[in-house]
């Protein structure tokens, strides 16, 4: 990390830098936007209170503002530890982990070995993100060189060697726990990371241990039940989801719950939950197939028709319709909606088999 007494500045500068620094540590965000305006005012900026000023615009949510600031910041000064750092993280929450990971290549130039840990942690996350867990386990075991005891090295470690070695992992989550590292925070991050990372057995367990210690946030909740859903443990998560609708109405939770019902055959309770959404032609598209297995075909093409109608140019609607106007014999219209996904989407594997299905069916029946 640099000096914050840097050359040519004056006590004003010195003390104001020391201040921002400590209310960026306490989360006094708006503060240090407001010290840093007042200093530009007053002064002129530098590429340092730049960065600082671009953190504290992320950090309240003026993401694109804080992007541009930080590009600014580097252009003017491009070895500057904690605006890499900083930069990299926000590029890696709005998933950009190709720039996230030049960002953090180059906080590895400019910063100290005492930044390595939080750095390498970083580079993990990217990795796992990328699909990329040997270059993830790399990344934390060359973080865990500098500081052997950090204990969300040592968790992420623990996360990454769970299937191939539980013990170790169990010794690992033990020692982090032990350090610190596996706050209920950390826990759900790690969930989270996993289940947008495509791998939801692997977000169970923390997203278990994370609602465990805050039964009642509901966020964690729809996450966990997410995650059981997508790892094939439906039952568990329907229930977890019911539970949710019967205290408190929730768009999100009322859509995954119908999906699930849909996927096992519960075409009713599907439908009667799909009528609850928004009718955006994505929900009509559920209702109309909920009627369409409950033997409404009728009903259901209406609906689907309309949702044609609202978004010609989307195949899965076009597909859905062709299925229903299939099974009331209108196969030319069917084959005209199939021809033209395929025209949208050339490798759509549902219209290339339903077009084959229509066709061997009219070829055999001379129609």
């Amino acid at each position: 990390m640099r000096d914050a007494l840097e050359a040519g500045w004056d006590e004003t500068r010195r003390d104001a830098d020391m201040r921002i620094l400590a209310l960026l540590e306490l989360g006094g965000y708006e503060e240090v936007i407001r010290i840093a305006d007042s200093l530009e005012a007053a002064e002129g900026t530098d590429p340092r209170l730049m960065g600082q000023k671009a953190e504290a615009l992320w950090r309240t949510g003026s993401v694109d503002e804080a992007v541009i600031l930080f590009e600014e910041s580097l252009l003017a000064d491009y070895a500057v530890c904690e605006t890499h750092l900083n930069f990299a993280v926000l590029l890696l929450e709005s998933d950009k982990t190709g720039r996230a990971l030049t960002e953090l290549n180059e906080a590895k130039m400019f910063c100290g070995p005492e930044n390595t840990p939080v750095i390498n942690r970083n580079l993990a996350v990217v990795w796992i993100k990328r699909g990329k867990e040997e270059a993830a386990l790399a990344a934390v075991e060359e973080g865990l060189d500098y500081a052997s005891g950090d204990s969300y090295l040592l968790g992420i470690k623990g996360m990454l060697v769970a299937e191939a070695n539980p013990v170790l992992a169990e010794t690992l989550f033990v020692r982090s726990e032990r350090a610190g590292g596996m706050t209920p925070d950390f826990l759900y991050q790690l969930g989270l990371l996993m289940l947008r990372s495509s791998q939801p057995s692997r977000a169970v367990k923390p997203l278990e241990e994370a609602l465990a210690a805050d039964p009642a946030d509901r966020e964690i909740r729809f996450n966990y039940a997410e995650a059981l859903a997508r790892s094939g443990r439906t039952e568990e998560a329907e229930t977890l989801l019911r539970e949710m609708l019967d205290e408190q109405y929730e768009e999100k939770a009322a859509k995954r719950l119908a999906r699930l019902v849909f996927r096992e055959g519960d075409y009713g309770e599907a439908l009667v939950l799909f009528q609850t959404l928004p009718e955006t032609p994505e929900n009509l598209d559920r209702v109309a197939m909920c009627l369409h297995r409950l033997l409404r075909t009728d009903e259901a093409i209406e609906i689907q028709r309309g949702v044609v109608d609202q978004r010609p140019e989307w195949p899965t609607g076009l597909i859905n319709l062709a299925v229903m106007l299939a099974s009331t014999g209108e196969l030319d219209e069917s084959e005209m909606l199939l021809v033209r996904a395929l025209e949208l989407d050339s490798d759509n594997v549902t219209a290339i088999v339903n077009l084959e299905r229509l066709r061997k069916a009219r070829s055999e029946s001379g129609r």
